[in-house]
């Protein structure tokens, strides 16, 4: 019996110990990414606040990027993460109040938007830049112009605290924690003319955030919140589907589709012409094979 006790004993310290190690490897390989400092040229994109430019701006905020959809109806911010195995998570204050984007220059935005890092060098958490990525010049440059005329909030929020479940969950693959590690920073940009085609559509699905939820080819991740938008799944939809889909949220059998899952609120400001862009383009992909 004695003997069973010590060998019981023993096998537990050895798995505290390779947990214990675990644990501290999973600190240190993650913590290398989340302090690793990236540089980055001056950026040629400015700001432009013209009116035609603010009208685009304003455009590209609320119905493409839809930024509210994190940083909060007034852009100050709010709590997305409260836990201890997960992390303390928030999504800053984008205005120019105080604990806010006062003192971001033109090239600050640039990097955080297209890079997903912050004015110090260091990576963003959770903030998609992996779409933002591809937009173009001009879109950027008037979604700064208008991010700029946003009343100022006083908003402070704590650094973010990463826990070990997220990080468990990075260094296992395709959650994107930081986005700045997945991004090909010198990739070329070649943004399609505006229209209704399957080049423009693309470009929209791609900074709209689409391939966030709904995968890289939009086929789905296989999470519930995430549907394949392939022919597999959208074959019989018309037009007209699609548009009250993204527009009134709602399924061409009358199903509701949740606001909280599928930011359509959002989406149903886009134009009818984007719309069925970016329905161009869903129409266009091949279809996922079956399982």
């Amino acid at each position: 019996m004695s003997r069973w006790l010590r060998w019981t004993g023993y096998l537990f310290l050895a798995l505290a110990a390779f947990l214990t190690l675990g644990g501290i490897l999973l600190y240190v390989i993650t913590s290398r990414d989340i302090h690793h400092v990236y540089t980055f040229g001056d950026s040629s994109v400015r700001a432009t606040r013209d009116s035609a430019s603010l009208v685009r701006g304003r455009h590209l905020v609320e119905a493409i990027a839809k930024c509210q959809e994190c940083h909060g109806d007034d852009y100050g911010g709010k709590l997305l993460s409260d836990s201890r195995v997960f992390g303390r998570l928030a999504a800053g204050n984008i205005t120019a109040g105080r604990g806010g984007t006062a003192r971001f220059t033109d090239a600050d935005w640039e990097r955080a938007l297209r890079h997903g890092v912050g004015p110090g060098g260091r990576a963003l958490v959770f903030m998609p830049s992996e779409a933002f990525t591809a937009m173009s010049d001009d879109d950027l440059a008037a979604l700064i112009g208008y991010l700029r005329t946003i009343p100022p909030v006083d908003r402070e929020w704590p650094a973010p605290e990463i826990g070990p479940l997220a990080r468990v969950l990075y260094l296992k693959g395709g959650f994107p924690l930081l986005p700045a590690t997945i991004i090909d920073h010198g990739a070329p940009r070649r943004p399609p003319a505006s229209g209704v085609t399957i080049e423009y559509g693309e470009y929209l699905a791609t900074v709209g955030g689409c391939r966030g939820c709904h995968g890289s080819g939009l086929d789905g991740t296989g999470a519930p919140d995430a549907p394949d938008l392939t022919r597999r799944r959208l074959a019989t939809w018309t037009d007209a589907d699609f548009i009250r889909a993204l527009r009134q949220g709602v399924r061409p059998d009358g199903g509701a589709i949740d606001p909280t899952k599928m930011p359509w609120r959002r989406s149903g400001r886009m134009t009818d012409d984007e719309i069925l862009a970016v329905w161009s383009y869903v129409r266009s992909l091949p279809e996922r094979p079956a399982a």
